[in-house]
Protein backbone atom coordinates (compact mmCIF):
# COMPACT_ATOMS: atom_id res chain seq x y z
CA UNK A 1 0.00 0.00 0.00
CA UNK A 2 2.97 2.48 0.63
CA UNK A 3 4.61 1.70 -2.53
CA UNK A 4 1.32 2.28 -4.18
CA UNK A 5 0.85 5.76 -2.20
CA UNK A 6 4.38 6.99 -3.25
CA UNK A 7 3.76 5.96 -7.17
CA UNK A 8 0.34 8.33 -7.00
CA UNK A 9 1.89 11.21 -4.98
CA UNK A 10 4.75 11.18 -7.43
CA UNK A 11 3.15 10.84 -10.69
CA UNK A 12 0.81 13.72 -8.87
CA UNK A 13 3.89 15.77 -8.24
CA UNK A 14 4.78 15.31 -11.74
CA UNK A 15 1.72 16.37 -13.38
CA UNK A 16 1.83 19.96 -11.07
CA UNK A 17 4.83 20.50 -12.16
CA UNK A 18 4.33 19.90 -15.91
CA UNK A 19 1.04 22.13 -15.12
CA UNK A 20 2.84 25.36 -13.61
CA UNK A 21 5.20 25.38 -16.49
CA UNK A 22 7.91 23.00 -16.00
CA UNK A 23 11.41 22.59 -14.77
CA UNK A 24 12.51 26.45 -15.77
CA UNK A 25 14.67 24.76 -18.42
CA UNK A 26 13.51 24.45 -22.25
CA UNK A 27 10.74 26.75 -23.00
CA UNK A 28 10.91 30.22 -22.03
CA UNK A 29 8.84 32.80 -20.92
CA UNK A 30 11.41 35.31 -19.23
CA UNK A 31 12.07 38.76 -21.26
CA UNK A 32 14.49 38.24 -23.87
CA UNK A 33 14.15 34.53 -24.70
CA UNK A 34 13.33 34.21 -27.94
CA UNK A 35 11.19 30.97 -27.08
CA UNK A 36 8.82 32.86 -25.48
CA UNK A 37 7.58 36.84 -23.70
CA UNK A 38 7.14 37.78 -21.07
CA UNK A 39 3.33 37.89 -19.79
CA UNK A 40 2.52 35.45 -22.39
CA UNK A 41 -0.47 32.99 -21.80
CA UNK A 42 -0.90 29.56 -23.21
CA UNK A 43 2.66 28.86 -23.84
CA UNK A 44 2.44 31.18 -27.38
CA UNK A 45 5.74 31.40 -29.02
CA UNK A 46 6.46 35.40 -29.41
CA UNK A 47 6.28 36.76 -33.30
CA UNK A 48 9.73 36.43 -35.05
CA UNK A 49 8.48 38.64 -37.27
CA UNK A 50 6.38 41.73 -38.18
CA UNK A 51 4.03 39.45 -40.13
CA UNK A 52 3.67 37.09 -38.17
CA UNK A 53 3.01 39.64 -35.16
CA UNK A 54 0.10 41.11 -37.49
CA UNK A 55 -1.40 37.89 -38.37
CA UNK A 56 -1.33 36.33 -34.77
CA UNK A 57 -2.99 39.61 -33.55
CA UNK A 58 -5.92 40.13 -36.20
CA UNK A 59 -6.71 36.39 -35.81
CA UNK A 60 -6.96 36.81 -32.31
CA UNK A 61 -8.81 40.19 -32.79
CA UNK A 62 -11.19 38.12 -34.80
CA UNK A 63 -12.03 35.59 -32.68
CA UNK A 64 -12.39 37.41 -29.40
CA UNK A 65 -9.46 35.66 -27.55
CA UNK A 66 -8.00 38.36 -25.69
CA UNK A 67 -5.64 36.11 -23.90
CA UNK A 68 -3.53 35.99 -27.27
CA UNK A 69 -4.21 39.52 -28.21
CA UNK A 70 -2.97 40.98 -25.11
CA UNK A 71 -0.01 39.00 -24.66
CA UNK A 72 1.35 40.19 -28.09
CA UNK A 73 1.65 43.97 -26.35
CA UNK A 74 4.33 45.93 -24.71
CA UNK A 75 2.84 47.04 -21.80
CA UNK A 76 3.19 51.02 -23.43
CA UNK A 77 1.37 49.33 -26.27
CA UNK A 78 -0.91 47.54 -24.14
CA UNK A 79 -1.83 51.07 -22.06
CA UNK A 80 -1.80 53.14 -25.66
CA UNK A 81 -4.67 50.08 -27.14
CA UNK A 82 -6.90 50.60 -23.57
CA UNK A 83 -6.94 54.58 -23.60
CA UNK A 84 -7.64 54.56 -27.44
CA UNK A 85 -10.52 52.61 -27.11
CA UNK A 86 -11.88 54.48 -23.99
CA UNK A 87 -11.63 50.65 -22.50
CA UNK A 88 -11.43 49.61 -18.72
CA UNK A 89 -9.11 46.89 -19.72
CA UNK A 90 -6.93 44.74 -22.75
CA UNK A 91 -9.97 42.41 -22.91
CA UNK A 92 -12.29 44.74 -22.93
CA UNK A 93 -10.54 46.85 -25.93
CA UNK A 94 -10.72 43.14 -27.75
CA UNK A 95 -13.78 42.51 -27.29
CA UNK A 96 -14.93 46.23 -28.05
CA UNK A 97 -12.69 45.42 -31.22
CA UNK A 98 -14.17 41.89 -31.99
CA UNK A 99 -17.62 42.85 -31.82
CA UNK A 100 -17.37 45.08 -34.67
CA UNK A 101 -15.79 42.37 -37.26
CA UNK A 102 -18.99 40.85 -39.34
CA UNK A 103 -16.16 38.76 -41.15
CA UNK A 104 -13.54 36.49 -38.46
CA UNK A 105 -12.03 34.66 -41.40
CA UNK A 106 -11.78 38.10 -43.78
CA UNK A 107 -10.62 40.20 -40.79
CA UNK A 108 -8.37 37.25 -39.79
CA UNK A 109 -6.49 37.62 -43.10
CA UNK A 110 -5.18 40.81 -43.40
CA UNK A 111 -2.83 42.23 -46.44
CA UNK A 112 0.07 42.68 -44.76
CA UNK A 113 3.25 44.69 -46.94
CA UNK A 114 6.51 45.82 -45.76
CA UNK A 115 8.39 47.99 -47.83
CA UNK A 116 11.51 47.89 -46.03
CA UNK A 117 12.20 43.96 -43.77
CA UNK A 118 15.45 45.61 -41.99
CA UNK A 119 12.82 48.15 -40.52
CA UNK A 120 12.51 47.70 -36.37
CA UNK A 121 9.74 49.90 -35.77
CA UNK A 122 6.97 49.76 -38.40
CA UNK A 123 3.34 51.69 -37.45
CA UNK A 124 0.07 50.81 -40.03
CA UNK A 125 -0.45 54.89 -40.12
CA UNK A 126 2.32 56.90 -39.60
CA UNK A 127 4.94 54.89 -41.55
CA UNK A 128 5.84 54.09 -45.13
CA UNK A 129 7.09 50.53 -44.27
CA UNK A 130 4.13 49.02 -43.54
CA UNK A 131 0.79 48.81 -45.26
CA UNK A 132 -2.22 46.34 -43.54
CA UNK A 133 -5.18 46.08 -45.52
CA UNK A 134 -8.42 44.20 -43.53
CA UNK A 135 -10.65 43.51 -46.45
CA UNK A 136 -13.55 45.37 -47.35
CA UNK A 137 -16.66 44.26 -45.54
CA UNK A 138 -15.25 42.60 -42.48
CA UNK A 139 -15.87 45.33 -40.08
CA UNK A 140 -19.44 46.87 -39.43
CA UNK A 141 -17.66 49.98 -39.14
CA UNK A 142 -14.06 50.62 -41.01
CA UNK A 143 -12.96 53.17 -38.56
CA UNK A 144 -13.38 50.72 -35.60
CA UNK A 145 -9.53 50.00 -35.49
CA UNK A 146 -6.97 52.40 -35.41
CA UNK A 147 -3.40 51.87 -36.35
CA UNK A 148 -1.08 49.62 -34.62
CA UNK A 149 2.76 50.28 -34.33
CA UNK A 150 4.87 47.49 -34.05
CA UNK A 151 8.51 47.04 -32.94
CA UNK A 152 11.70 44.20 -33.01
CA UNK A 153 12.37 43.64 -29.65
CA UNK A 154 16.02 42.90 -28.07
CA UNK A 155 15.79 39.31 -28.32
CA UNK A 156 14.40 39.70 -31.98
CA UNK A 157 10.90 38.77 -31.65
CA UNK A 158 8.28 41.35 -32.24
CA UNK A 159 5.73 43.25 -29.87
CA UNK A 160 2.71 45.20 -30.24
CA UNK A 161 3.81 49.18 -29.36
CA UNK A 162 1.51 51.47 -29.65
CA UNK A 163 -2.09 52.41 -31.40
CA UNK A 164 -3.06 55.46 -32.83
CA UNK A 165 -6.20 56.85 -32.75
CA UNK A 166 -4.77 60.55 -33.63
CA UNK A 167 -2.73 61.39 -36.29
CA UNK A 168 0.89 61.06 -37.18
CA UNK A 169 3.67 63.37 -35.72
Amino acid sequence: MRNTTRIVAGALAVLAVAACGGDGGGEGGAAGEPSGMSGESGGATAPASAEELVGALYSALAVNDAATACALFSPAGEAEFIKGTDMPGCEAAVDSIAREVVDPEAFARPTVEIDDPAAVALDEWCSDGISVRIPEGALAHPSAVAAFGYARQANGTWQVTSYNTQSCG
